[in-house]
């Protein structure tokens, strides 16, 4: 019986001991705690206390801190190129260029208008020529093209051999493959257009950075050389 309450009482003691410095334990985390948001507080203030009471430096600095920012979260540049590539004058409008979209449009209905007529042609002028190869003519008569367009007049030409519709029949082909192939240009050149603009809309054009032009003077084993250095400052 003496042995069960000496070790109960033991086992009290130690409980006692361990809760008391659990407790002693609780101002040393407190001021830890403490001194954690003091050490943010002052890092916070890093600025503060760099620029002192300069504002015009502080607020420079920060807007560079925020437009690099800024400019990693979005690039208006990459946007406005997918644009211009998913559809013509969808950059241009991005950029707020809304001058150059009836450009766009007009570049692009000229070029579909003209592998109309030129696919028209060929096809006319090829249905000629097989009349000559598949049913046995040696001589076909045409119709002339008035204009640009596709209208034809009433009278016919002619006739005319097979060696001597083969050359229009080319030509007209290769019209219409080259007017796919500027308006496949066309449509790349309007989204480079884009992204370069919106290059030079965010292009840093501040005080900050100056460029000047002077005499300069170099020595060398001959002697001195005279010339022009450019140098170029970061304020």
């Amino acid at each position: 019986m003496v042995r069960t309450l000496f070790f109960l009482l033991l086992i009290s003691t130690i409980s006692f001991a361990q809760k008391t410095d659990t407790l002693s334990n609780i101002p040393a985390k407190a001021d830890s705690i403490k001194k954690i948001v003091v050490d943010s507080t002052q890092k916070n203030s890093l600025v503060n206390k760099i620029f002192k009471s300069d504002t015009t430096k502080k607020e420079n600095f920060l807007g560079r801190v925020f437009k690099v920012d800024s400019a990693k979260k979005a690039n208006p540049a990459r946007k406005a190129l997918i644009r211009s590539l998913i559809l013509p004058g969808w950059g241009q409008a991005t950029n707020k260029e809304y001058w150059v979209i009836p450009i766009v449009y007009g570049a692009a209905a000229g070029g579909v208008f003209s592998f109309y007529v030129n696919n028209y042609r060929y096809k006319y002028y090829k249905s000629k020529l097989a009349e000559i190869i598949i049913d046995g003519n040696k001589e076909v008569m045409v119709r002339s093209f008035t204009g640009i367009g596709t209208k034809q007049s009433e009278k016919e030409l002619g006739p005319f051999t097979q060696s001597q519709i083969e050359p229009v029949v080319n030509t007209f082909r290769r019209y219409r493959d080259l007017t796919v192939i500027v308006f496949a240009v066309g449509w790349a050149l309007q989204a480079v257009q884009a992204n370069v603009s919106a290059h030079l809309k965010t292009f840093d054009m501040s005080e900050d950075i100056s460029l000047r032009i002077e005499p300069g003077i170099q020595s060398t084993n001959y002697g001195n050389a005279f010339g022009v250095s450019v140098v170029l400052k970061f304020k």
